[in-house]
């Protein structure tokens, strides 16, 4: 599978993605570093000790790097997550969000490991 055919998968804007990245060379070479980026991981460790400070930080930085992506809507997820987070205090239906953020990145994680 293609890179572009993995972001018609997922919804997600290749073309602006090869435009804000300067050609598609540059889309190749920077995947997988969004594939290895620590971040979601990150995310996941801070919900499990409490540390709404460090999920705040972790969701915003993935809010961050899926927009660089053009990755629509695991970048829409990451972002309503960063502000219901942004205060550093837990909000309730942050847990909540935390599941669809995980649904978006398993499906494009999974989109990913198909490119050939």
């Amino acid at each position: 599978m293609t890179i572009k055919e993995c972001y018609d998968l997922l919804g997600a804007d290749y073309n602006d993605v090869v435009i804000r990245l300067g050609g598609e060379e540059r889309v190749a070479r920077f995947l997988p570093k969004l594939v290895a980026d620590p971040s979601f991981g990150n995310l996941l460790e801070a919900f499990a000790k409490q540390d709404w400070e460090g999920a705040f930080r972790a969701s915003h930085t993935m809010k961050g790097i899926y927009a660089n992506f053009s990755l629509t809507e695991l970048q829409a997820s990451s972002s309503l997550l960063c502000e219901m987070l942004r205060p550093g205090v837990y909000n309730p239906d942050a847990a909540a969000q935390l599941e669809v953020v995980k649904a978006d990145y398993a499906k494009a994680m999974d989109v990913f490991s198909k490119i050939g």
